[in-house]
């Protein structure tokens, strides 16, 4: 049996390696089970709001995080079937893990509060920063945000940026690319990579992630 560090609830992501399934990649998927034959049960991941079917055979690369460290390894899905109202997945291991280095976070598109606020310099203080302006996320993910703006935000300036989730969520980020957008009064959409936030207030993102991914499955969100 292929060994593994997962725990029950460990958030995986899934990379599919089947050229049918032409789709954006990596899928938001959790660990639930180990049974007795070596096999594991996980949660069928979710694709624009539905629980996307995985055939038998195909193969896939696992990811995962344990103590700030990126693991993955190779497998293969046996069959999908509903437990407890639930759609899941079950899997065979067909290779070691091996530690990645640090890769892009999955992307969750959702409205989100937020209040931001702009500066030139990364040693600026905070009482030299102005005031705050309200806003609204594109998406969110545990290694930055895209937020709507209804100004044009140069790439390569600070932000200052506070999400509302369960609890309010601070960090320092850069930005790093401006689009077009058409969203009411918001014209652009700015992508930021965080580059100051706390382990923890990392963690609260992610999580909220996959609770929200969850809960799409129990409001019924299921392929036919």
């Amino acid at each position: 049996m292929k060994s593994n560090r997962l725990k029950l609830g460990d958030k995986l992501e899934l990379e599919i390696d089947n050229e049918f399934y032409n789709i954006s990649q990596p899928l938001v998927s959790q660990f639930e089970t180990l049974l007795p034959d070596g096999t594991m049960q996980i949660l069928s991941p979710i694709y624009k709001g539905r629980v996307l079917y995985i055939g038998r055979n195909t193969k896939m690369n696992v990811i995962y995080e344990q103590n700030n460290d990126l693991f993955s390894f190779k497998a293969i899905a046996h069959e999908s079937k509903y437990v407890g109202g639930l759609a899941m997945l079950r899997i065979e291991q067909i290779s070691e893990e091996e530690r990645l280095q640090r890769r892009n976070f999955f992307r969750l598109r959702c409205v989100l509060d937020i209040e931001y606020r702009l500066f030139e310099e990364k040693n600026t203080p905070a009482e030299e920063r102005g005031e705050f302006k309200k806003s609204i996320t594109r998406d969110i993910s545990g290694g930055g945000i895209c937020l709507f703006s209804r100004e044009k935000i140069d790439a390569g300036t600070y932000i200052e940026g506070k999400i509302q989730l369960d609890q309010e969520i601070c960090f320092i980020g850069i930005v790093r690319r401006v689009i077009p957008a058409d969203r009411g009064d918001y014209k652009y959409a700015a992508g930021i990579e965080y580059i100051d936030i706390a382990d923890k207030e990392r963690e609260k993102v992610i999580s909220f992630i996959f609770d929200y991914q969850r809960k799409l499955l129990k409001k019924g969100w299921y392929y036919n």
